[in-house]
């Protein structure tokens, strides 16, 4: 992937496949993504992936496509949120500061055995791992239909998911 300038691929445009094999190609092409989408953003993620979205450019990403638009939004399913609750995350922190805009589930337990890992940005462009603990992944900023295949797989686990109970807001 060393030939690709992801700083000139465009999400809906570019139709380039790519296969990042590396942690910092599957971040890279995240935070372009994320930087991109103006309608929505789902991540499916283990554990929040501390490598790939705890960052400031990423949350910053998040934060601004969360408020570009009434309808704009951000859903993150995580499996496992424990790290992301005892260490800190910026996408956690976010996600209680725009609770509306930016939301966090876990899926319910008929999912539990999935090991896949993905973003789909505005159902124009897609990260997807098959195994969400190497980075060997499959990526385009324009593939309408895998975008929408995964899409569709995101939302149907959306739908039998629950907030998560461990990143909730604490008051005191």
């Amino acid at each position: 992937m060393d030939d690709v300038d992801l700083a000139t691929l465009t999400l809906g445009e570019d139709e380039t496949y790519l296969e990042p094999t590396t942690m910092a190609e599957n971040r890279d092409i995240a935070l372009a993504m994320a930087r991109q989408a103006r309608r929505y953003l789902y991540v499916f993620t283990g554990d929040l992936d501390p490598a790939l979205y705890d960052s400031a450019e990423f949350a910053e990403a998040l934060s601004a496509l969360a408020r570009s638009s009434e309808r704009a939004h951000v859903h993150i399913l995580v499996q496992d949120s424990t790290r992301a609750s005892k260490d800190g995350h910026r996408v956690v922190e976010l996600a209680q500061r725009l609770s509306s805009k930016v939301r966090i589930h876990r899926p319910s337990r008929q999912y539990a055995d999935l090991r896949e890992t993905f973003l789909v940005a505005d159902e124009l462009g897609y990260l997807y791992r098959t195994v969400a603990d190497r980075y060997e992944a499959q990526a385009s900023f324009r593939d309408r239909k895998r975008a929408r295949e995964l899409t569709r797989h995101f939302e149907e686990v959306w739908q039998r998911s629950e907030p998560d109970p461990q990143l909730r807001r604490l008051s005191l």
